[in-house]
């Protein structure tokens, strides 16, 4: 049992998800592979809409053309369903933030378990998450202002969603959900991403460990990280699709006229 504990304690102190390669700039640390891995993703976004416009006819539509069709009528729908027309300026934004997020969690297919990864998913580091989720409850509260104007936005923290004479606890209670909204986004992208690198440093673990002996201990292990790539595309798809709708909930939350609430 000794000698069993003592392997596991080894094998867990050889895994290491989360560290990356960084420079010191103006005295903040920058991680350099989260910095390119972002750049490529935004890079492959533009694209995709630079093809797109170039691909676009108003005759029998092609199976990319038809693909992005069918995206932006499961978003135009949801935000038709939640806001209304007054909400069509979220739905590039919701779009947007899918397919970015999407194809940044692609990155993880290609990940391998090891330490330092050629391309990893930058929304498995948390400050990408953050910075996102930070914008989206920016825009959101512009948008809250515009909507209400500066005396009803303000109002609104201390009359909902009690009597005025409650204020303060009505303000209480919307300034613990304003500022747990950014987290929870953050947290619940990052948490999953996180966990699927864990996974992966896991089963690389498991093949020394239990499967290192055997001949073909190695080779047993392909399928298992197959399968697991496989889930974790279609985690990594799901998250896209929270993080867009929790921003039009937000925005529905935040142009919603005070009989609605």
């Amino acid at each position: 049992m000794g000698v069993m504990l003592g392997g596991m304690n080894l094998m867990a102190s050889a895994i290491s998800v989360g560290e990356h390669p960084t420079v010191q700039w103006f005295g903040l640390t920058i991680d350099i592979d989260t910095v390119w891995a972002t750049l490529i993703a935004s890079v492959i976004v533009v694209a995709l809409g630079l093809v797109m416009r170039a691909k676009v006819t108003s005759g029998v539509p092609g199976k990319y053309q038809l693909a992005w069709e069918m995206a932006l009528e499961a978003v135009q729908k949801q935000v038709d369903d939640s806001i209304g027309p007054r909400g069509k300026k979220v739905i590039p934004l919701a779009l947007t933030l899918f397919i970015f997020i999407f194809i940044c969690n692609l990155f993880e297919v290609f990940g391998i378990g090891a330490t330092y990864e050629v391309l990893p998913a930058p929304t498995a580091d948390i400050n990408l998450p953050l910075a996102m989720a930070l914008y989206v409850i920016v825009l959101v509260h512009v948008a809250a202002v515009r909507n209400r104007g500066v005396k009803g936005y303000l109002a609104h923290y201390v009359t909902r969603p009690f009597p005025m004479w409650l204020f303060p606890v009505n303000l209480f209670m919307n300034l613990v959900d304003e500022i747990v909204k950014p987290i929870t986004l953050t947290l619940r992208l990052f948490g999953n991403l996180l966990a699927g690198g864990l996974m992966l440093s896991l089963l690389a673990a498991l093949v020394v460990w239990k499967l290192g002996p055997v001949p073909v201990g190695g080779i047993l292990a392909t399928p298992l990280t197959i399968v697991w790539k496989l889930f974790d595309t279609g985690i990594g798809a799901i998250q896209a699709f929270i993080f867009a709708l929790l921003t039009i909930l937000y925005f529905d939350t935040a142009m919603a006229t005070e009989d609605a609430h």
